[in-house]
């Protein structure tokens, strides 16, 4: 990830705290990360909630790596992690069954032991990432990312691009773990403020967008991107 730092005083955390799965209350459809754990380091991979058998089993959408579908074994250990809202829930279950075409799906136990952080504000990362506002009857226009969040971001810009209130649409590529190729983001978003950008003699604007309209899976891949920054620097969500 490239030259980022925690937001400071943007984000408020309280004690992680164990919860039943049961009041997450997540719906078929939802989005979530499975990790795997068959190297040094955990491998993430998207997958979605089919249903749930309280007290018996998982069923969950199986995950596709470089487009095929991945293979998963009887008895393996993989880690599930949840965003809903600000908040962050990990917890460890092992493969039942795996089920391939036509259903495609990956039978797990049902999660008995769940750690939750409750995150009183959106996660917010300093970052230093090219992107590209899109604008009707106009060109589209080069800028950086300057911070970003799975809500928003501030953009540093060196031209007037608006005023509060303005509304287009912005792309750019979040990197994934490992070796994968980048993903691009694309989103609905609208001016919230512009400040003038004193880091260079007072030249350009910081301009901070709320998003509008976001994918569930492009969603869940920022706060992914935000959070992992977050630890890959041993900083507390503080």
């Amino acid at each position: 990830m490239a030259e980022e730092d925690v937001e400071k005083n943007q984000n408020e955390t309280s004690e992680e705290q164990a919860v039943e799965f049961a009041s997450l209350n997540l719906q078929p459809g939802a989005k979530l990360q499975l990790f795997t754990h068959r190297g040094r380091t955990p491998v993430q991979h998207i997958s979605s909630l089919i249903g749930v058998e309280s007290n018996e089993y998982l069923l969950l959408r199986l995950p596709r790596v470089q487009g095929t579908v991945m293979t998963c074994y009887d008895g393996e250990k993989v880690t599930l992690r949840v965003f809903s809202g600000t908040m962050i829930c990990n917890f460890d279950v092992s493969v039942i069954q795996t089920f391939y075409h036509p259903l495609n799906c990956l039978c797990v136990s049902y999660p008995r032991k769940l750690q939750v952080k409750k995150i009183r504000r959106e996660l917010r990362i300093r970052v230093d990432m090219a992107a590209k506002l899109k604008r009707q009857a106009s060109q589209d226009l080069a800028v950086r990312l300057a911070n970003l969040s799975a809500t928003g971001c501030q953009l540093r810009v060196d031209q007037d691009v608006g005023e509060v209130d303005d509304q287009f649409s912005l792309c750019f590529d979040l990197p994934l773990p490992g070796d994968e190729a980048p993903s691009n983001i694309a989103v609905n978003a609208k001016i919230r403020n512009i400040i003038d950008d004193n880091a260079d003699a007072g030249s350009g604007y910081l301009v901070g967008l709320e998003f509008l309209e976001v994918d569930t899976t492009a969603q869940l891949m920022i706060r992914h991107y935000v959070y992992e920054g977050l630890l890959d620097r041993r900083q507390a969500i503080a």
